[in-house]
Formats: C-alpha cells, structure tokens, sequence
C-alpha cells in the first residue's frame, strides 16, 4: 500500500496564510463597516448639531422673538437654512415650546409633540442634546441647542434634524466601495501568499510548522508569566519583545509593540543609552505614566558587539505593597503583644486581689472590664461593622493606652460593611495611627492634651476617614515633599506610608490632604464608593 501523502510545508503555509488574509480582511472590513456606520451618523449628528448652534447665534433669529408676530420672519428664513442643508427639519421654538417653524406651516403656532418633553426640559436648562428619535416626520438623528438674547437669558430653542433612512443611503453606496476594495485586497492576498511561502520555505531551516510554533509559544509563555514588565529593542531602537506585565503598565494591553520605534512608545526609558555606551543600569526608579516603576536595563551582546538592549520592571507600588504588608504584620504583632501585656496586668491584679480574699474588689474589676469591652463591641458592631477595620482599631486602642495616649473613634462615625476599598482604609488606618502614636510618645507631656480622634463619614457617593492627633505637627519646611518617597523627619528608611497611602488614594480616584500646625495633625482622605466595595 501506498503511503498517504503528507502535505508540503509550502501547502500549509500559503493554506495558513490565506486563512491570515481572510480573517484579517473580515475583520478589517468589519471594523470599517462598524467605523463607517458609527462616523457618518456620528458626523450627521454633529452637523445637526453645529446647524442648530449657528442658527441659535444669529442676530435675526434673536431679533425675531422680540417682534409681535416672530414666525413671519423665521420660518422663511428657517425654510430657506432647510433646502440649502438637505435637513429633514428646523424647528425655532421659544421657552414655551410654541413653534415658530416647521417643515409643515400647519404646526407652526402649536406645541412641540410631547415624545421629547424631558429632552425639550433639557435643552430649556442651557443644554445642548443630540438624540436618535420618532417625530412627526419620521426617525431622526436630532439635535436641539438653546437660544440666548444679547443678556444671555434664554429665549426659546432649535431642533434640527436629519432622516436616518437617508443616512443609511449614503452608509449603503460607502460600504460597496468598501466592499469592492476588499475583493481587490484578497485577490492581491492570494498572489502575495504563493510568493511569500516559497521565500518563508528557505528562511525556516526545513523546520516543520509545529516545531515552530512549540518553541513561539514556550518563549511567550515564559516572558508572560514573569510578574516583571521585560522589553527588549534591537540595534535599531525597534521593540523586539514586549510581554504582558510590560503592556499592563504601558496600558496598552491590546496594541501590538513589535516593530515600533522605543521612542514612540516609551521616551523615557532610556535604551538608546544603552545600546550607545553599553553601560548597565540597576534598580533605578522611573515614571511611567502615573506609574513609578524600578527598572533594570542591560545591554545584548552577540561576539562582543551590542545588538540590542533589554529592560526590565516593576510596579513599585507592588513593591511598596508588599513592604507595607509586612510593616503591618509587625504592627499587628506590636498591638497582640501590647494586648497581652495589659491582660496580664489586669490578671495578676485580680490573682493579688483573689490571694488577699477581696472577692468584692475582683468582682468590680471583672463587671468593669467587661462594661468597657462590651460597650466598645456594640458601638464598634452599630457604627463601625467592618470585622477587619474593628479589628485594627481594638488593636491599636491598646497599643495607643500602653503609650498612655487616648485613642478613640468619633460617636458620630458610621461605616459600612463590607468597607469599600477595605484594604486602603486598613493601611491608612494603621499608618496614620502608627505615625500619631509616634509623634504625640515623641513629644508627650502631662500638661498636652494627648489624644487621637478616628472619624468615619459615610454618604451616598463618598467615604471620608479623618485621623486627627494633637502631636506637634509636621515640620512646615517639607511642604508637599511629605507626599513623596523617603521623605521624613524620622531618619533614613522612613517617609514610604504617606506616599505609598498618596498613590493608593489617587488610584482609586479618591483624595488625600494634611493639615498640621504646633496644636496637631488632621489626615483626611476621601474615597468615592462607586464600585469601591466590589473590586476588593
């Protein structure tokens, strides 16, 4: 028997590439058909709407409204603005929607229909509205803009409008071009192909399509997976290789890199200095965006000559993230142990009391140490119900009592569960508390009020947090340069919360302010509650 015939790789390239051209072309054509259909009523719209505009500013039509009888000069100059426009119609209506122009001279003196009475309320308020609807004549894409007198008060409006069906007639003839021109393309595609799988046939070493496509997407899978951003350039300044992370923080997650010039895509990365000097680059910080990233840059090296360059890096957001995450854990051991600590002094009270048979006194301790615990949990569970919020605050309750300061949440605080933006409020909770306990210990004297004041506000579009201390203030010298990395009056190491908490906050859209003076500190941070509880 004969052995079944295996197809060529010329076979399966110009099969595969045909394919290529095919979808790319479908796509291609749909993309254009859907911009096609979306720029001309788009561009009809706007014509309605720039024809409205103009007419709402001419001084005629302004005069008109002040004569007695307004329709006698308006609707021919209205009709007039019609025929030279190609509109369908051009109603002037003044504020009580009485026409003073129509298409048909029978409406003119009668109320706009009552289809577009919220849109017509609208425009009665200064807006501008376009709009696809029913009218009397017909489906249209409208648009209606006010009429202001020389002081400005507004006197009436304009609707113009324009019938979608002669729309679709203009979209019609444009897409048989289009569709024509795809035709042309694909027959063009199809010689292009048989000329492109011969010269591919001696470019790919006799290797089979598989094998090809086995070691693509190992590389992929590789550089995908890394957490890190990786771009590579060639001698040329072209991107070579761009992975996922990489696209995530250009946020260009859906366009394809390869090929374009560093430059354009990412100015300041400064791969043309590698791929001039050679010289290696580590763990410097750069922008990207609103994005602070630590970037490597290395150069490549075939036979000693340099042929390209990579560099390498990440959010340090992510990196900060991680740091705070363990600073809170440190934070958190700090609040059990000075838990535990108060515990056992209120423990070997009570064995002291118990040995010395005051069984009254031990009694009293134990109904007031549950009084304040139980009156603590049932404000904590009415007005703060966030289990992982109460539980920061508790444990920074007993951190701020061992430090002989009072910390306490305002009476009026309310805080919803789940807590939008959870994790945000955590670490603002626990630095900015940790920084209030610091400041006021740092400075503590028994003749200052030593105090902390938690509030939580709670409305319908936003949740504020405000953390208040009567420490000493921050030096006024650093100004906004609170705001930015490694900036602190604490020593080296210090100075990373307020910025990591600056870009948090403004991540999720919210706000950040300080106010300090010699009398203390108030933190105040606003996060809008959109989809804040959600997108934990």
């Amino acid at each position: 028997m004969k052995k079944k015939s295996k197809m060529t790789i010329r076979s399966k390239i110009n099969i595969l590439v045909l394919m290529n051209i095919l979808f790319v072309l479908l796509l291609v054509l749909s993309a254009l058909s859907y911009i096609t259909i979306n720029r001309k009523f788009q561009e009809t719209g706007n014509q309605a709407l720039f024809l409205a505009r103009t007419i709402a500013g001419l001084p005629e039509v302004i005069q008109a409204f002040h004569e007695s009888n307004p329709s006698s000069i308006i609707q021919p100059f209205a009709e007039d603005m019609r025929n030279k426009t190609k509109a369908e119609f051009i109603v002037i209506a003044n504020k009580d929607l009485i026409r003073y122009s129509h298409p048909n001279p029978g409406k003119i003196g009668a109320p706009l229909d009552g289809e577009d009475a919220a849109i017509d309320q609208k425009v009665l308020h200064g807006e501008e509205i376009q709009s696809t609807s029913g009218g009397s004549l017909g489906l249209t894409i409208r648009a209606k803009t006010p009429i202001f007198d020389e002081n400005h008060h507004q006197i009436g409006l304009v609707s113009v409008g324009f019938l979608v069906q002669n729309t679709w007639k203009e979209i019609y003839s444009i897409l048989l071009k289009i569709a024509i021109t795809g035709v042309v393309a694909l027959l063009f595609g199809l010689i292009g192909a048989y000329l492109l799988s011969g010269h591919i046939k001696k470019q790919i070493f006799n290797m089979e399509p598989h094998e090809i496509a086995f070691i693509t997407q190992e590389q992929a899978a590789i550089l995908n997976s890394i957490r890190e951003g990786i771009i590579a350039i060639n001698s040329e300044g072209q991107i070579t290789t761009c992975n996922l992370e990489a696209k995530k923080i250009l946020d260009m997650e859906k366009t394809n890199l390869n090929g374009r010039d560093i430059s354009s895509v990412l100015p300041s990365s400064r791969l043309s200095e590698i791929l001039e000097g050679g010289t290696v680059h580590r763990d410097e910080p750069m922008l990207i965006g609103n994005t602070l990233v630590i970037t490597n840059r290395v150069p490549v090296l075939a036979k000693g000559k340099i042929i390209g360059a990579v560099a390498t890096f990440r959010d340090k957001l992510h990196l900060d993230q991680i740091d705070q995450r363990l600073a809170d854990i440190g934070q958190y051991v700090d609040s059990l142990r000075s838990q535990r600590h108060e515990f056992m002094n209120q423990l070997h009270l009570i064995s002291g009391l118990i040995k010395m048979k005051e069984y009254d006194m031990v009694n009293d301790i134990i109904e007031k140490i549950n009084v304040e615990q139980q009156n603590l949990l049932n404000f904590f569970l009415s007005r703060i119900q966030d289990p992982a919020v109460i539980g920061v605050l508790i444990g920074k309750m007993h951190r701020a009592k061992e430090l002989g300061i009072q910390l306490r949440v305002d009476s009026n605080s309310v805080l919803p569960d789940p807590c939008p933006y959870r994790d945000i409020v955590i670490t603002l909770l626990g630095n900015a508390i940790e920084n209030s306990l610091e400041a006021i210990a740092e400075n503590h004297t028994s003749t200052t009020s030593n105090e902390i004041i938690v509030c939580f506000a709670d409305d319908i579009e936003h949740l504020t947090i405000t953390v208040q201390d009567t420490g000493p203030g921050i030096d006024p010298k650093l100004g906004e340069d609170i705001f930015k990395d490694g900036i602190s009056t604490k020593g080296s190491g210090r100075g990373f919360g307020l910025a990591l908490l600056t870009r948090l906050v403004s991540k999720a859209g919210g706000e950040l302010s300080v106010v300090s003076s010699p009398s203390g500190t108030i933190l105040k941070t606003t996060l809008p509650k959109l989809g804040g509880a959600s997108n934990e």
